[in-house]
């Protein structure tokens, strides 16, 4: 019986370990589509990796941004229909945005239509 408790604690470590396998500095920033680094760097280990969600009802449900250096990096924004993801960020704009009032219009004002991803599609980066 503690044989199997053992290995069955061995496959879940295993499990686990392997879902964020990515190490950031391995990433290459450029991206067949916006789904892929979406998925990409949700399961990479990052440096800085934080996350805010909005105290009162807003398009914006959750803002996540992940930095391999603390200086720049991804943000996704999840909102009620869409998903959008950004590239090269600053940490100074991440700061802006979890200390704003609003949320959603911050996103609007000082993120949306800048810090484009890099794909070989066009510059929209919507999910």
């Amino acid at each position: 019986m503690k044989r199997l408790l053992l290995i069955i604690a061995l496959i879940l470590t295993g499990l686990y370990l392997n879902a964020k396998e990515t190490n950031c500095a391995q990433l290459s920033g450029i991206w067949k589509s916006e789904k892929e680094a979406m998925k990409v760097i949700e399961n990479t280990i990052f440096e800085v990796s934080e996350t805010v969600v909005p105290d009162y009802k807003s398009w914006l449900t959750s803002a996540h941004f992940y930095s391999c250096d603390g200086n720049f990096g991804y943000l996704i924004i999840k909102g009620k229909k869409k998903t959008f993801v950004h590239q090269n960020v600053p940490a100074s704009v991440w700061e802006s945005l979890k200390n704003a009032k609003s949320k959603g219009g911050f996103y609007n004002f000082y993120i949306k239509n800048k810090y484009s991803l890099q794909s070989g599609k066009s510059n929209t980066v919507v999910l």
